[in-house]
């Protein structure tokens, strides 16, 4: 019912929040974050952006992250550092949110550790930003992060090659990875590279593999959910031969989403 496949103006959100919460009662800690993330931002009309869907609640928000975190729930530790990040339902601290990020990061929790990494990797401390210049930690909290799948940290990664290392076949690497964990703008970086003659494509100018990133980009903009484990059988990076294609959009998305 929470589909990304419809507008949020036409998703019934009483019957999603009821659902969420008998599953939330029944310590489901996914529906418990999905809920408590919902009561944080609130949603809000597409049509008409003064109409509000699902209204803010920061005390049910915070009660279901506590409930999990007591649960032991890595996420929750992490949602909660959010909660002092920004100041939401608490005293906005900034070693508050640090420390609930450690701590969830600890624990094992990929949010966490790229929420961390990404801080981390800075030429300057700027507290006022919550971050602190620490390159080698950063680094490896995203690494950590990485290996649990985490696109965004396969992005940030693929970020940091190209430009600080100038290493452009581990820019490629970890790109490509980061699409295939679902990560948007690491397809639509690589779209944009490969039409670029001075990018990261080995051979100049690919527009076929170009072409094949936008579509991916655009399919995961559309639904974040999507995952694609098997991408390098539609589209390996070179110098792996391109395998033909039919031209057929939901064909390529099928063929390198995970096998049924």
């Amino acid at each position: 019912m929470d589909t990304p496949d419809l507008w949020k103006d036409d998703r019934n959100w009483p019957r999603i929040i009821e659902f969420y919460t008998k599953a939330a009662e029944r310590k489901h800690w996914k529906a418990m974050n999905n809920l408590a993330t919902l009561y944080q931002t609130g949603v809000w009309g597409l049509r008409d952006p003064n109409t509000v869907l699902v209204t803010r609640n920061s005390k049910a928000a915070m009660a279901l992250t506590e409930d999990a975190m007591r649960m032991g729930v890595p996420l929750a530790y992490a949602v909660m550092g959010n909660y002092y990040a920004d100041g939401f339902g608490v005293k906005q601290d900034a070693t508050s949110a640090w420390a609930f990020w450690q701590q969830a990061a600890d624990m094992g929790s990929d949010y966490a550790q790229f929420t961390i990494g990404r801080s981390l990797l800075t030429s300057q401390d700027a507290p006022e930003r919550s971050r602190w210049a620490n390159t080698p930690i950063g680094g490896k909290m995203l690494e950590c992060a990485f290996a649990q799948g985490n696109g965004n940290a396969a992005e940030e990664l693929g970020v940091q090659y190209k430009i600080v290392n100038n290493d452009k076949p581990h820019a490629l690497y970890y790109f490509h990875e980061g699409v295939k964990f679902g990560s948007t703008r690491a397809a639509n970086y690589l779209a944009d590279e490969f039409e670029n003659a001075e990018g990261l494509a080995p051979h100049g100018v690919d527009q076929a593999r170009a072409d094949r990133y936008w579509l991916l980009g655009k399919a995961l903009a559309n639904n974040p959910n999507l995952r694609f484990p098997n991408l390098d059988k539609v589209l390996p990076l070179p110098p792996a031969k391109l395998p033909p294609w039919n031209g057929n959009k939901i064909d390529l998305l099928n063929a390198a989403k995970p096998a049924l």
